[in-house]
């Protein structure tokens, strides 16, 4: 059966899943990219600059809904599938209160007086700056400094488990069939790309900064840039011959431009060659969420079709009740918080608000580990359907 006379399966329609995927990120770095290049101009680097501001009022309406509703796809599903789920849905998030509650009521313990972690800093040091991780000097920065090379770590894997799950959703409407040597190559390819980034985001123990605090990442040998180059690129040329080509010269079959696209974005978004910083920094996380956001309302919009009446309301309910309540774990209960105790002035630190952050970007790649796996019957049939 053609695709002219079969039904097309999409998330949303064909063509704006091709946006929405990756095909407008894409556009909007081919423009900054060819913009960057008039920056001299006052009419095009204000408009740079203005980046910081859009982004951080589009995260209200994109970014916090992304991981906001991923509470409600998991724990909405009832006890039985969060006790099922036990250790990403229960331990892990008390894990993350119990961190944040001993740093909270320790923050001012040096680090000097903790057992072993001077003995391991020193132990370090002839291996670079990496002793910088564990120099505190208090509690506070100790543990946030760990929670913070934590969440670089999921948020990678992340993004790329992601983009593998936009390919196979895809792969599933075409009825493109990967093998599954196919699919465990396309998975590492990918999988390399997030560890190149965090090879190179932990080369030098450099000094990072978030919200006015200060944490240091790992200092790896330098051989392992090019390294995870060259195994980046090798990845991408295997899944090409050996996936795309491969499948063509046996069936016939080309990947659509909706399967290809999100696996063409993330090499965009994230290698150093195509790096664009201002798109890297403040956009990149924005299409991250644009993407994830197409499943969602697959899955909701499968849901509510089931809904008898006033369709229109649960919907809309929906919708402001996941904007709303990103607004207040991401900003209005920390920062009222960090107000009333007065976190700043004690640590030089917006402690609440770091929390909050570092707690929801680190759960939400353990919630996505369960709520998005082929497998589970409701994913199924609300998703592939």
């Amino acid at each position: 059966m053609t695709e002219k006379s079969a039904a097309p399966r999409a998330l949303t329609t064909r063509f704006a899943d091709f946006w929405l995927l990756g095909g407008a990120s894409i556009l909007v770095w081919l423009a900054m990219v060819v913009a960057s290049g008039f920056r001299n101009s006052w009419a095009v680097d204000q408009q740079f600059k203005n980046l910081t501001y859009t982004t951080a009022s589009l995260s209200l309406l994109i970014n916090y809904p992304h991981f906001l509703i991923s509470y409600k796809l998991a724990y909405g599903r009832g006890r039985a599938f969060a006790v099922r789920h036990w250790w990403q849905l229960i331990v892990v998030p008390l894990l993350m209160v119990t961190l944040f509650t001993v740093a909270y009521v320790a923050f001012e313990t040096p680090v000097t007086s903790l057992p072993l972690v001077p003995r391991l800093a020193e132990w370090l040091q002839p291996w670079g700056a990496n002793a910088r991780v564990l120099s505190g000097p208090r509690l506070g920065d100790l543990l946030f400094t760990g929670a913070f090379n934590v969440m670089i770590l999921t948020v990678g894997w992340h993004y790329t488990k992601q983009v593998f799950g936009c390919m196979m959703v895809y792969a599933s409407f075409d009825g493109y069939a990967f093998t599954p040597s196919q699919r465990r190559l396309t998975k590492g390819a990918l999988f390399s790309i997030w560890g190149m980034n965090f090879v190179q985001a932990n080369l030098s123990g450099a000094q990072n900064n978030f919200s006015q605090f200060i944490y240091y990442s790992m200092d790896l040998p330098d051989i392992l840039r090019p390294i995870s180059e060259l195994i980046v690129g090798a990845g991408f040329l295997l899944v090409v011959y050996f996936v795309f080509n491969a499948n063509y010269r046996r069936t016939g079959q080309r990947p659509s431009l909706n399967l290809l696209v999100p696996f063409v974005a993330l090499y965009i978004w994230w290698l150093p060659q195509t790096r664009q910083s201002e798109f890297y920094f403040l956009l990149t996380p924005l299409f991250h969420s644009v993407q994830y956001l197409t499943f969602v309302y697959k899955v909701e919009s499968t849901r509510l079709s089931t809904v008898p009446d006033h369709r229109e309301l649960h919907s809309t309910a929906v919708v402001v009740g996941t904007v709303l309540a990103g607004w207040l774990a991401f900003e209005l209960f920390p920062n009222s918080l960090d107000n009333a105790l007065g976190t700043f002035s004690a640590w030089k630190m917006f402690f609440f608000f770091t929390a909050a952050t570092l707690f929801i970007n680190i759960h939400h790649y353990f919630i996505d580990n369960v709520i998005w796996r082929f497998r589970d019957p409701e994913v199924r049939n609300y998703l592939l359907s």
